[in-house]
């Protein structure tokens, strides 16, 4: 993985945006003038998507090797996904719920609970309110390695600029909150544009100014908020990232680096922090309700993170690793290498 720390910066600047919108609405804080506090998260949600296809691309050219990208992705994403599905359901954790109503268990039938499980389409009322973008993730999953293959061979912009304006043209009138991964594919492809624009550009604004680039997206993109037009700024975002030299202060880049690797459990697990502080403690003092959920936003993700997410990303390393060996060592792969040479 190369050395990016702007990226760790930014990944740590839509975890913050997330969870931050979550204390909003929790107190009902909805509008902040002509800004909208509900959509304060989803630009970070979009960015997420931005930042996950450029590294899975830089991955991939790591490790061009599809069976051992899959085998990795899944024990990056499942097993924390599942474990806060199961707490949710057997605690009965109101963990769902919607902007003007957060804290609600959504009480799944059997097949709402393997449908979640699956990571494959959300149901209609989730345990955990967060997750309804993982089944994205999932199916971006699946073609990502298309793209790279066929970027290594088309290493440009414009194809993949044309494929997004032609998926753009196809979803305009596909509703926003409908699940429809053709809407999803404008808020990935921007990321493998930025892999693309990493590889040709040089950086040439200074680091200082990210931050400012960012907060103005944020303060557009909230006065003109829709998730169709989040396509533009995940464009708008993917393809500034390249154009910034490196941030080189420690004093950004410390925080950056802890938020970052931790980014993935605070996501899925904030919402049990919020509703421990800010939704069973009601009645108490808002400094005791705002320091529990403080502490518990720290303790649930590096619980989470030490004790799962990061062991089960180990274990799938080790699987990947002897999945390719064997692959290596098959006939297949035999076979291919000979007609290669050939």
């Amino acid at each position: 993985m190369r050395d990016m720390p702007n990226l760790d910066f930014v990944r740590s600047v839509a975890v913050i945006t997330v969870v931050l919108e979550h204390i909003l609405l929790a107190f009902g804080f909805l509008q902040a003038g002509p800004y909208s506090m509900a959509y304060l998260g989803v630009l970070g949600v979009m960015v997420f998507f931005v930042l996950t296809s450029l590294v899975l691309m830089w991955s991939l050219e790591r490790r061009p090797h599809t069976l051992d990208f899959y085998i990795r992705r899944w024990f990056r994403i499942y097993p924390l996904a599942l474990a806060v599905i199961a707490v949710a359901f057997l605690f009965h954790a109101p963990t769902g719920g919607s902007p003007d109503a957060i804290f609600q268990y959504s009480d799944p039938s059997l097949h709402d609970l393997l449908m979640q499980s699956s990571l494959l389409q959300p149901a209609d009322s989730l345990l955990v309110g967060v997750m309804w973008t993982l089944p994205y993730e999932v199916e971006m999953y699946l073609l990502l390695p298309v793209i790279f293959f066929f970027v290594r061979k088309n290493f440009s912009l414009w194809p993949l600029l044309v494929l997004w304006g032609l998926v753009l043209l196809n979803m305009r009138n596909v509703p926003s909150d409908m699940h429809n991964f053709g809407v999803a594919i404008g808020y990935f492809l921007p990321g493998v544009m930025a892999y693309v624009a990493y590889g040709r550009w040089k950086p040439k604004l200074p680091a200082y100014l990210l931050p400012v680039f960012l907060l103005a997206a944020w303060a557009i993109f909230l006065y003109h908020c829709d998730f169709h037009k989040a396509w533009w700024f995940c464009l708008l975002i993917a393809l500034g990232l390249p154009l910034f030299r490196q941030i080189k202060s420690e004093l950004v880049l410390a925080p950056s680096r802890v938020l970052a690797r931790y980014s993935y459990s605070v996501y899925l697990t904030h919402p049990f922090a919020l509703m421990v502080g800010l939704h069973l403690l009601q009645g108490h003092s808002l400094a005791l309700r705002l320091t529990v959920s403080g502490l518990c936003l720290v303790v649930f993700p590096v619980a989470a993170y030490h004790l799962l997410e990061h062991p089960l990303n180990r274990i799938g390393s080790r699987f990947a690793a002897r999945a390719e060996k064997r692959y290596e060592q098959s006939d297949v792969c035999n076979f291919r290498k000979q007609k290669a040479a050939e």
